[in-house]
């Protein structure tokens, strides 16, 4: 198939310049060599969309990951031998998309990365490549699902110590503020860890405490 796909970068020009990167026509890269140095961590955010008339095969839907790419500046006088060496990262999934939702905005989490903070501290070119892999629509759900569950058990992690350290407070920090030990977390954690051992999956359950 042709290639499909938009990005759109808030503040860039839209890219339409994915390339095929298998003979099945299901693999696609897009180089963000235009974005580089600490212009890259500025990018919070990306929108992934279908190209306008263009549909994915049936039961089928887009998946898009990224990866970092640093590699020694060439030509630099300044290069030694003890230079950064070149790394490649594993690609990560940011998103999906399908026919009944062509496109998404997704956030790419590159500001607090630090692989890619070490990278851009290099002298080392930096550069984020996109990876496009068409995949079962029942695949994209399962991975919808996993990251709903991820945020939960987020919430869940944040109420529980927010909870806990309430539990502690005396109110005689005022309005907006609390008065909490100062060993407040390590305790949490250790309360966190003996309620894990006894039950692995006790902050996958919808409780209230």
């Amino acid at each position: 198939m042709s290639q499909p796909f938009g990005l759109l970068i808030p503040g860039a020009p839209v890219r339409t310049d994915f390339v095929a990167s298998d003979p099945s026509g299901s693999r696609f890269a897009l180089a963000l060599s235009g974005i580089t140095g600490r212009d890259i961590s500025a990018v919070s955010e990306l929108v992934f969309f279908l190209l306008p008339g263009v549909s994915l095969p049936e039961d089928t839907g887009a998946m898009l990951f990224w990866q970092i790419i640093s590699v020694p500046a060439s030509n630099n006088m300044t290069s030694t031998p003890f230079a950064p060496p070149s790394t490649t990262t594993e690609f990560e999934l940011m998103g999906a998309i399908t026919n009944d939702r062509p496109s998404g905005s997704f956030r790419t989490g590159w500001a607090t990365n630090e692989t890619l903070s070490t990278a851009m501290n290099s002298s080392n070119v930096v550069t984020i490549n996109l990876g496009v892999s068409l995949e079962p629509i029942s695949q994209i759900r399962n991975v919808g699902v996993r990251i709903d569950n991820t945020a939960n058990v987020a919430r869940f992690i944040a109420k529980d110590l927010f909870n806990y350290m309430s539990s502690f407070d005396n109110g005689t920090g005022g309005a907006g503020n609390m008065v909490v030990p100062r060993n407040i977390f390590d305790r949490w954690m250790n309360r966190f860890e003996a309620r894990s051992r006894a039950d692995p999956h006790f902050y996958l359950k919808k409780a209230d405490d």
